[in-house]
């Protein structure tokens, strides 16, 4: 019952993976795992271990090779320390011609370069014992006892004492690398993938730090934000000017309302050096309400928000009196040569400690948190069982309190629930404490906090305020006369260059002040010595009128779909007609298969093809060959024949492939085939290396595919009715999707044999699958948990009933997007949208213009805000459709708009 922490992502495209930085903490679903995984080493991580023998040393690179991947030999190494939240284990960086390797578990001593020998060390471990409370019961005396094992102590003969993890970092698969902090020092690298994998790895010396950084930079990085298509062909990189230039526009992205309050304070987090893998320099986020206690919600209220312009020692003048009396009474003390430098502060508003308060129900942080407490958790009364109790405490109450948020409060509602059922013991007030007790308007709701949470973040009041905060945690405000005015001074110690740990030379001293450095905070890189931008914060709609120069900056923000100003209306029209001509020979009917826009050209292929994006090429698949060719899908000045034949690739599947789906950078490549087998594929343009092949499904074919690069899933569906989900970091099986029994409804033939999966189709937003079994379309969130299904009184029938369907983009919180597509029998095509508080799809609109009058067969969504949407059918007839604007509207359309609006403002 290991609690799920699937970390959403956030980012930019084509910019930075700030936000990326932890993998999904998915649960393995062990009923199927017999099943899985007929893997190929391939890129992936290896992980080796072996019983308690003498300890081997060796004179040469032998002892590791067998870890490395063929033709791969380091051309030298490095001693690191492997950073993974509170856990630090010694490693060697291998530097290879094309990847770089991380290998737990080996020291090279004694010699220099690969000269060097080789030593293995002991992985060590503790036991400590939890009380496990049993489901249903209701006081703390019904536990269980269960032992659990972490790093700390020795182990016994029985167990495991050599562990050696290697990871393979391909320069081709770098997305990024950044510098960071370990222990307040510059030494530390942060490693990227394209699947915005995190890896931190701190070096022994800055020396050495830099070295690695400028060969990486050196290398060709085709797939990263270094790559000289980004840089407009320059050859060599300066990564200062580089990342700050790239903070410049990211700034001005936000300035300008093309990007969330989110995201940009998560860019921050990360050029200021947080990252999820340092627990002691987790990301930072503002407490952003002050009201936990209504009823209900009101986010146009501006007295339910926190003061943006003070830290949380200033939110409440009693105790910022007791703050400022402190500073001046260290402050004449330092004067006089007696004691530290004068702070406001002794605690920090960010430190391990208070990371793990707030996630010690979500695995790993429930055993971080018993290793930091020794062994058990803290008291009831201690713990974080109260979200309005810990307000009180961080804002007014307690002089020690003075922490901020982290990420997880925006987007994750399972680090809320007592999911593994851990007894934290009961409060003094006799209070058990279990899920997280949440303010009146959540209405017991974990989800419907996180999202409500998420709102206040991205609301108008905290878009112009922001910017004040900002100053505090990573501007002017951080340090000098402008803190200390601010009420903002913390130890010194946890200010960058305040402490230069190779200098000291007495081991006590420097672990007293590792000690000081991780239980006190750190405090971020500062950013910027002026004041940060405010954010430009307009409406479409003006007491006088509509303002159509506002709409610009409200587009990038408005939900998929949706009407640019005014959101709440959702309203499609045909934009171009055409007839799918390319992939067609051969095919037993006119089926469109895949669609695409490019530069206001609608393209489309036949049903037994899947379109490669970037590269203006096309797959076919399903012939006799058991594999598939690569095709040219539009004439370019290179290929000046459409349908011409690349590349030719055979023998893929023992049978005939009945399914194709490309990864949306053309770099992976899913097929289904006959016999129930998925497989895994890498495409370099010209070479298809296998990967992985996927075994799970009951027989029959697979029918349909998905793959998101940004959150590392694959989803597949079969003719056996079964919605898999699987690890495409690691090639491996995650769970089985499990529908509500209105969606498995028997077949039309009257049997009972379950339906066959129509579509499957991921959001790369949030990492939530839109599914569509039998008639019934779900959507389900990254952690397999279902959010909403149609209604089952709304139930389709004969040619009414769905032919496929798709996922936007749409993020959670923005509660009037369009969440699923679905293209229907008789041609109709329907968008929905989620009612959270009944878990229902809403059926939002059907296009008013019947295009199409025969099965959908293909849907794509596009735009870069999801504003137009591609539609192909079963004639091979395609249409392209777009929200309206508010300009094409007339005034009679427009005055009703504006009612509206304003009726929906009182």
């Amino acid at each position: 019952d290991d609690a799920l922490h699937a970390h959403t992502t956030f980012s930019v495209e084509g910019q930075s993976a700030h936000a990326n930085e932890l993998e999904s903490k998915k649960a393995q679903n062990v009923e199927d795992a017999d099943k899985i995984n007929e893997n190929n080493a391939g890129d992936r991580e290896a992980e080796v271990e072996e019983p308690d023998k003498t300890n081997i040393s060796a004179s040469s690179y032998d002892l590791i090779t067998g870890l490395l991947k063929a033709g791969d030999w380091p051309e030298k190494s490095y001693n690191v320390n492997r950073c993974t939240g509170l856990e630090v284990r010694k490693a060697l960086l291998l530097w290879c011609r094309n990847a770089i390797y991380v290998v737990d578990g080996f020291e090279q001593t004694d010699g220099e370069g690969l000269k060097g020998k080789i030593n293995r060390l002991k992985k060590v471990t503790t036991s400590f014992q939890v009380n496990i409370r049993q489901h249903g019961a209701q006081n703390a005396d019904a536990t269980e006892k269960s032992k659990a094992k972490e790093k700390g102590t020795e182990s016994t003969e029985d167990e495991i004492t050599y562990q050696h993890r290697s990871q393979r970092i391909a320069f081709g698969d770098l997305y990024s690398v950044y510098r960071r902090r370990y222990q307040l020092q510059q030494n530390a690298l942060e490693f990227y993938d394209v699947h915005r994998n995190g890896t931190l790895i701190a070096f022994s010396t800055n020396v050495e730090r830099e070295e690695v950084l400028s060969k990486v930079l050196a290398t060709p990085l085709p797939s990263s934000i270094f790559s000289s298509s980004v840089l407009g062909g320059a050859t060599s990189i300066n990564y200062k000017k580089f990342m700050n230039n790239l903070r410049a526009k990211i700034t001005s992205q936000w300035v300008h309302g093309k990007m969330s309050n989110f995201d940009f304070i998560m860019h921050m987090n990360s050029f200021a050096g947080r990252t999820y893998n340092d627990l002691t320099q987790y990301p930072v986020f503002p407490w952003v309400l002050a009201d936990y206690d209504s009823e209900e919600l009101d986010l146009n209220d501006p007295n339910v928000y926190r003061d943006f312009s003070k830290p949380m020692g200033g939110q409440n003048e009693k105790r910022a009196v007791q703050f400022r009396d402190r500073y001046e009474a260290l402050e004449q003390s330092y004067e006089f040569g007696d004691g530290p430098p004068p702070f406001h502060y002794g605690t920090h508003y960010s430190c391990a400690a208070y990371v793990l308060y707030y996630l010690m129900r979500l695995e790993p942080f429930s055993r971080l948190a018993l290793s930091l407490q020794g062994g058990k958790f803290d008291v009831a009364d201690r713990l974080f069982h109260n979200i309005g109790a810990s307000w009180s405490s961080a804002s007014s109450e307690n002089l020690q309190d003075v922490r901020e948020l982290i990420p997880e409060f925006f987007y994750l509602p399972d680090f809320l629930v007592n999911s593994n059922m851990f007894d934290f013991g009961t409060t003094q007030l006799g209070k058990t404490v279990h899920d997280l007790t949440l303010p009146r308007w959540a209405k017991g709701d974990p989800k419907r906090f996180i999202r409500i949470h998420r709102q206040a973040l991205e609301s108008d009041y905290v878009s112009r305020n922001l910017h004040q905060w900002l100053d505090l945690v990573f501007g002017f405000k951080q340090r000098g006369k402008e803190a200390v005015t601010a009420l903002n001074t913390f130890v010194h110690v946890t200010y960058e260059g305040q402490v230069d740990l190779e200098s000291i030379t007495d081991p006590v001293e420097r672990e007293s002040i590792i000690a000081q450095i991780q239980n006190f905070g750190q405090t971020p890189s500062r950013l910027e010595r002026k004041a940060f931008p405010p954010r430009v914060v307009l409406s479409a709609f003006k007491e006088k009128g509509l303002d159509f120069n506002a709409l610009a900056s409200l587009a990038a923000l408005t939900p998929p779909f949706c009407v640019v100003g005014a959101p709440h209306r959702v309203y499609l029209r045909v934009l171009a007609v055409d007839t799918c001509k390319v992939g067609m020979a051969g095919q037993m009917d006119s089926s469109v298969g895949d669609l695409c826009h490019v530069k206001g050209q609608l393209l489309g292929v036949g049903r037994t093809c899947a379109l490669i994006l970037p590269s203006k090429k096309y797959y076919r698949f399903g012939g006799p060959n058991h594999g598939v060719s690569v095709h040219v899908s539009m004439t370019s000045a290179r290929y000046r024949e459409v349908n011409k034949v690349l590349s030719v690739h055979d023998g893929m599947h023992r049978g005939p492939i009945s399914v194709a789906k490309p990864s949306l950078n053309g770099l992976w490549l899913l097929t289904g085939c006959i016999d129930s087998t998925v497989r895994v594929w890498k495409y370099n343009g010209q070479n298809m290396q296998l990967q992985a092949t996927l075994c799970g499904h009951d027989g029959g074919k697979i029918t349909c595919l998905d793959i998101s690069t940004t959150f590392g899933s694959i989803v597949t569906g079969g003719s056996d009715g079964k919605i898999l989900v699987w690890d495409l970091r690691t090639l491996t099986f995650l769970r089985t999707l499990h529908h509500p029994a209105s969606a498995k409804g028997s077949v039309h033939d009257g049997s009972t044999k379950s339906p066959a999966v129509k579509s499957v189709s991921i959001n790369h937003k949030n990492g939530n699958i839109v599914t569509l079994l039998h008639s019934t379309v779900c959507v389900f969130d990254i952690n397999g948990n279902l959010i909403a299904k149609q209604d089952p009184g709304f139930n389709f029938e004969g040619n009414e009933v769905p032919s496929c369907a798709i996922s936007t983009d749409c993020p959670e919180w923005m509660e009037s997007g369009i969440v699923a597509v679905a293209g229907h029998m008789n041609g109709d095509v329907s968008l929905w949208s989620i009612d959270y508080d009944t878990e229902l799809l809403v059926l939002r609109h059907i296009l008013p213009e019947r295009v199409h009058s025969c099965p959908i067969t293909a849907l794509r969504v596009s735009g870069d805000r999801q504003d137009t949407l591609l539609i192909g059918d079963k004639s091979g007839k395609m249409s392209a459709c777009e929200t309206v604007k508010l300009e094409q509207l007339n005034a009679s359309e427009l005055e009703s708009l504006v009612v509206e609006m304003q009726m929906g403002d009182d």
